[in-house]
């Protein structure tokens, strides 16, 4: 089985992440995506949104599309989430199984700063999500996904939420709901 595998901190999962991940699926064939929401990143300096609001959001956003999961290693370990630590993590689960890691093209950028990267080289794919403004080259053994692509960020529906702006359009029914009825990202 192929299994996609996309992480981050989610904070909120808007439509720019449900489109891009749907489309990569198809592009590449994977069978399954495995949204993983992240403790905290290690390239970030503030703290998400709480666990268990962001979980929620996922599987509100993920309910209904065929073959998309979440997994809640990050959440459940403590400190910064390290990729090779859920790749390591995965790898267990799905032994028999080919692991495609998602990424954005800042993350490709920034991949040789990431811990033990030469190792996660040889345990997983890695798929970089080219945005419309990208105008890079992606070098083997990253393989580049020009897929379908929503110019849409978490910190812009933080910002519009904060300051009283439209922010619906950018986000699944069910998520701004319950952002709305839990007044998140409002002040």
């Amino acid at each position: 089985m192929k299994i996609g595998v996309f992480g981050g901190t989610f904070d909120p999962i808007h439509i720019g992440h449900i489109i891009s991940v749907l489309e990569v699926k198809i592009a590449f064939g994977l069978d399954r995506v495995i949204f993983i929401p992240a403790r905290q990143s290690p390239h970030k300096e503030t703290m998400p949104t709480g666990n268990e609001e962001r979980t929620a959001m996922i599987q509100k956003a993920i309910a209904g599309y065929e073959g998309f999961s979440m997994d809640t290693f990050e959440l459940d370990r403590y400190g910064k989430s390290f990729t090779y630590d859920t790749a390591k993590y995965l790898k267990d689960e799905y032994p028999d199984d080919e692991l495609y890691f998602l990424m954005g093209t800042d993350q490709y950028e920034s991949f040789d700063k990431w811990y033990r990267n030469e190792e996660l080289i040889d345990m997983m794919n890695f798929i970089v999500m080219m945005r419309h403004s990208d105008d890079m080259e992606i070098s083997a053994p990253f393989i580049r996904a020009d897929q379908l692509v929503v110019e849409v960020s978490a910190s812009l529906v933080r910002r519009r939420a904060k300051e009283g702006l439209p922010y619906k359009h950018f986000l699944n029914e069910a998520v701004y709901e319950y952002i709305k009825e839990n007044a998140l990202y409002e002040a």
